[in-house]
């Protein structure tokens, strides 16, 4: 599936809120049965791993048109110098920039515009989509991360000029529904970090508004690359992007990881039938190595080959596990007791496990994987 972040507008009657706690969502379009569910589901994935202090704003609108080339796009609002500001003169996306504020600083503004192309078969459930229909969930948590700071200004031009917040009006379809933020002249906080081969700075390595800087864009591949978090969740090896091969795409080079990383929801490739929706440690990496706070126990929950997370936690009546290659799930008491078993018959990635017959307090809940001899212990709370 393709994700291609460019911005189209269509003018539609109706607008619908749609709230979470950390993320609001104004919805213009009209909605298949179980959009809106499936969009809260996204944010409140994101807001598992994210410390998000102040609420993130997104601006969805419903398309459906076969001849429009891509079945989401996002177009990201953003800030520089604003008060607390970690590297200045450099533009963060505005959901980090209101994080790092400690209050909204772009009032009345949206944080992000996504817009959904429905011509795209999507599948709005939370479990395994069929082989022929595209996972909206895992779309969803894909355009919003764009707004949550994968996002570069680097662009290079049909002359083959390349540069750093100078993405001209013309080279967008259509306005967002904020001020342009591409021709600020400076990079965001995510290009700061992306380096050559060489280990260069990508941003430092040519001058500004050269065909130099183009040519460093378009040729050979690049990585991000940052000590504090991305490369310890990576094998201290940098992690590679899409772009490189000599051609430069706006909205898909630089900004997305590439493609050859497995279960990755920022990875610019991935097909029909396919659910991405736990972040990669390598993503969770990059959002630290830019400025956000994740919680400890979205890092701790993303230490294994098999991401595997629990929630709610505590629970009352239900909790949802969530992960790859899960095969059993067993619940045990305090004394080692098994009280219940669960096996995933229909490999789903998610699984709603029944919690009602236990009593109140703390048990055990142990996850096997289709590895050999590979399991997950995870500590539950049950409040009814």
């Amino acid at each position: 599936m393709k994700k291609i972040t460019l911005l189209f507008a269509v003018l539609f009657s109706i607008s619908i809120n749609a709230q979470v706690s950390t993320f609001t969502f104004n919805i213009t379009g009209t909605q298949p049965a179980g959009f809106a569910t499936a969009l809260t589901i996204a944010g409140q994935k994101w807001s598992n791993y994210l410390q998000i202090t102040v609420p993130v704003k997104v601006n969805v609108f419903i398309v459906n048109a076969s001849f429009l080339p891509f079945s989401a796009i996002t177009f990201a609002n953003g800030r520089k110098n604003f008060t607390n500001a970690p590297v200045p003169n450099t533009l963060y996306v505005s959901t980090l920039a209101n994080q790092l504020a400690g209050s909204e600083i772009n009032t009345g503004e949206y944080d992000m515009d996504i817009y959904f192309n429905l011509y795209t078969p999507y599948y709005f459930g939370t479990g395994k989509p069929p082989a022929n229909k595209t996972d909206f969930i895992s779309t969803a948590m894909h355009e919003i991360g764009h707004g949550l700071g994968f996002y570069s200004d680097g662009y290079v031009d049909a002359n083959g000029i390349g540069s750093f917040g100078n993405i001209p009006p013309s080279a967008i379809p259509i306005s967002p529904s904020f001020p342009w933020r591409g021709q600020d002249s400076v990079p965001s906080i995510f290009d700061k970090y992306i380096i050559k081969a060489s280990g260069n700075l990508l941003t430092t390595c040519a001058p500004q508004n050269s065909s130099a800087l183009g040519d460093s864009i378009k040729n050979g591949a690049v990585y991000f690359s940052g000590p504090l978090y991305a490369n310890p969740s990576h094998s201290n090896t940098p992690i590679r992007l899409a772009g490189g091969a000599g051609t430069y795409t706006l909205g898909v080079d630089l900004l997305h990881i590439h493609q050859s990383y497995a279960n990755t929801i920022m990875s610019y490739y991935w097909g029909a039938g396919d659910t991405v929706r736990i972040p990669a440690p390598w993503e969770l990496g990059i959002l630290k190595e830019i400025g956000w706070n994740i919680k400890a126990v979205g890092l701790k929950e993303n230490t294994t080959d098999a991401l595997a997370m629990v929630y709610p936690n505590p629970a009352n009546s239900s909790m949802v596990v969530v992960g790859k290659n899960i095969t059993t799930i067993e619940i045990y008491n305090l004394m080692g007791e098994l009280l219940q078993i669960n096996t995933n018959v229909l490999k789903e990635d998610e699984l709603l496990i029944n919690t009602e017959p236990l009593k109140n307090g703390i048990y055990f809940l142990k996850m096997g994987f289709n590895y050999t001899g590979q399991n997950s212990i995870k500590k539950i709370v049950i409040s009814h």
